[in-house]
């Protein structure tokens, strides 16, 4: 991998998605980064061992299944954050809802099947896989630097988040509406 694949790889994971909403949002609920990161980090290395070594087998219709599943969580994860009351902020989980929307989250395949070169050898891969875990812990860290930054509005940050996860989930589906249709 050059320094192209690295950028790319930085500019996809530091661009907003559903696991760094849930990032920024878990910055403001709660005081255990570490938690937040591991689960992160947890969720992409799952992903990623599991897309890097099925890649080439990987038929068409997969990449459909996955941005379905994926937007169908991302809905649920969404209202349930908007519907927090205040006092629920504090409530446990955020790691797991993290670790969830992580391992379904488009970008690690993205990264898997169109950063990653194709003809590179196992050892290589594992190489990807490792970069892949050290440039998502900085841009995690980055989004939960920025959710902190919302401290004083937790509420806000709830429903920000929970309406940019739907919002994801649409972006998800609009490019299969066409296919159900048939």
């Amino acid at each position: 991998m050059d320094n192209l694949h690295f950028l790319e790889a930085f500019l996809l994971f530091a661009a907003p998605g559903p696991t760094n909403a849930l990032l920024a949002a878990g910055a403001v609920k709660r005081g255990n980064a570490a938690t937040l990161l591991a689960a992160q980090a947890c969720g992409y290395g799952i992903a990623a061992a599991f897309w890097l070594s099925l890649r080439s087998l990987v038929p068409p219709g997969t990449i459909q299944m996955v941005h379905l599943v994926a937007a169908a969580w991302l809905v649920i994860l969404g209202f349930r954050l908007i519907a927090v009351k205040r006092a629920d902020a504090t409530g446990n989980g955020g790691g797991i809802s993290i670790l969830a929307t992580t391992v379904l989250n488009p970008k690690a395949f993205i990264y898997c099947v169109a950063i990653v070169p194709m003809d590179i050898e196992a050892g290589a891969r594992g190489m990807a896989w490792i970069v892949l875990l050290v440039i998502t812990a900085i841009t995690g860290s980055i989004w939960l630097l920025l959710g902190r930054r919302l401290s004083g509005g937790k509420r806000i940050a709830n429903t920000i988040a929970g309406a940019a996860l739907i919002a994801f989930a649409l972006l998800l589906v609009r490019p299969l509406i066409p296919l159900l249709a048939i």
